[in-house]
């Protein structure tokens, strides 16, 4: 696994790495998150792509920023599985991210992400043609800096998760086209192609999806 996603790849104070002893691997459950509820009986070992918040009964290997920067990683995974062609890094000094070529309307790009199954899509400056399009796997909007960069690079839309009021305010105020469709679903083809990686390697892995941790209502006035 060091091959495909160098631990070296990972951003400062990232958790990532090996937690258990020696063992011989047969059999792999990867996971965004791991949960309690998940029964991990009959797997060997736990591929992790988020840190955990409580420790796994078992061998758990967490590979994350390390896993979105590597080449094929995540951020490479989320541009092949919406149809794009990737030009070069958003952030070339970090590896995030990726600036694709598109030649798309917006309509267009909005429907190729259904093959992200996301929860719900948010906009902010709508515009008709996008010509070049930065994608980020999961935190991508939440992170000012990267909104910035994308738009120094003359980007017309800037695909990812985790928008907020702040950067969606200064997308806003930069006519940038930012689309949200979740941290979830932007993560879940790197985690398709790291079941894909594992495989490859002649070890059993299956892929369970762990979803959002929290349920969206709709507010009910009266």
């Amino acid at each position: 696994m060091d091959r495909v996603a160098p631990p070296e790849l990972a951003l400062p104070g990232d958790r990532i790495g090996y937690h258990g002893p020696e063992i011989e691997v047969e059999a792999v459950l990867v996971l965004m998150d791991y949960l309690e509820d998940v029964a991990v009986d009959g797997y060997d070992l736990l591929v992790l792509h988020h840190p955990p918040e409580v420790e796994p009964p078992i061998p758990y290997l967490t590979v994350h920023s390390n896993w979105d920067v590597a080449d094929g990683g995540a951020c490479d995974a989320l541009a092949d599985a919406l149809g794009l062609d990737v030009e070069s890094f958003l952030d070339p000094d970090t590896g995030v991210g990726r600036i694709c070529r598109a030649d798309l309307s917006l309509e267009e790009l909005l429907e190729r992400t259904g093959v992200l199954n996301p929860e719900t899509l948010r906009v902010v400056n709508p515009r008709e043609y996008v010509d070049r399009v930065a994608v980020v796997s999961g935190f991508g909007l939440s992170d000012k800096s990267l909104i910035m960069r994308a738009w120094s690079e003359g980007v017309s839309a800037y695909l990812s998760g985790d928008l907020t009021h702040g950067p969606a305010i200064l997308g806003r105020n930069m006519d940038l086209t930012l689309i949200d469709a979740g941290h979830h679903a932007t993560e879940m083809p790197g985690l398709h192609r790291l079941r894909e990686v594992i495989e490859d390697f002649g070890v059993m892995a299956e892929l369970l999806d762990t979803g959002t941790p929290w349920s969206e209502y709709r507010a009910a006035y009266i």
